[in-house]
């Protein structure tokens, strides 16, 4: 039986998988809802903390919403005080993390030339979380690793364990093996396909330093999924 937010909500009415998924996430915010959770499960409080332009009410609808059509799931947080709900991706949901992938680097390679990140909110763990997601696959990831990356006044880490890649936001717990700095335009300059990463370590638009096995592997991970095409 649909709610009543199921009820009230415009659809295309056409028979076409992409207006049938605009009907589900076609909405202002909820892609950006999928993208913070795409790093993991958060509480209400960390998506209203990372969206501060959407306001609690939306946000809660967007966040009932996504639950009704299988997106995303709450669950009690493990190891948490009391009982914290978290919210997290459902199998759906993690697959339209992944198609997302695409949609963002369209967006940083055309969309972008005139963004300014001073004025417009940025978190590093938004192009970390783009990059990991991308550099899933057959590629073997390297050594295990932490990377922490400082993307301009934002820090985030890029956690390689066991062929898996993981990021989180803010500074590593225990001292990284490699440390990335670069501007954040360097950075979606990457992403966009409008810069390798060879180049921009050449003109010092990206410094990096640290374990050698793991900067290597890191590098060649990056330059193959982000060469210029």
């Amino acid at each position: 039986m649909g709610t009543m937010a199921d009820v009230a909500r415009k659809t295309y009415g056409q028979f076409c998988g992409l207006a049938h998924a605009l009907d589900v996430v076609g909405e202002r915010w909820t892609l950006l809802i999928v993208r913070e959770l795409g790093t993991g499960p958060k509480r209400y409080t960390d998506l209203a903390d990372a969206l501060p332009g959407i306001g609690t009410s939306l946000l809660a609808t967007r966040v009932r919403q996504l639950e009704t059509d299988g997106v995303i799931q709450r669950r009690l947080a493990v190891g948490q005080p009391g009982s914290a709900v978290v919210y997290e991706l459902s199998e759906a949901g993690r697959e339209l993390a992944l198609a997302m992938i695409p949609l963002a680097t369209w967006g940083a390679r055309h969309q972008m030339t005139d963004a300014d990140v001073g004025r417009e909110a940025f978190r590093a763990e938004w192009l970390l979380s783009f990059l990991a997601a991308d550099l899933t696959g057959d590629m073997d990831p390297g050594p295990d690793a932490l990377y922490e990356f400082h993307i301009g006044d934002s820090t985030a880490c890029l956690q390689v364990r066991g062929g898996r890649m993981r990021v989180a936001p803010g500074p590593a717990a225990t001292p990284p093996d490699v440390t990335v700095r670069a501007a954040a335009p360097t950075v979606a300059a990457l992403l966009g396909r409008q810069l390798t990463l060879s180049d921009a370590v050449r003109s010092d638009q990206v410094d990096i330093s640290g374990d050698t096995a793991a900067t290597d592997a890191l590098v060649a991970l990056i330059e193959s999924h982000l060469a210029l095409s």
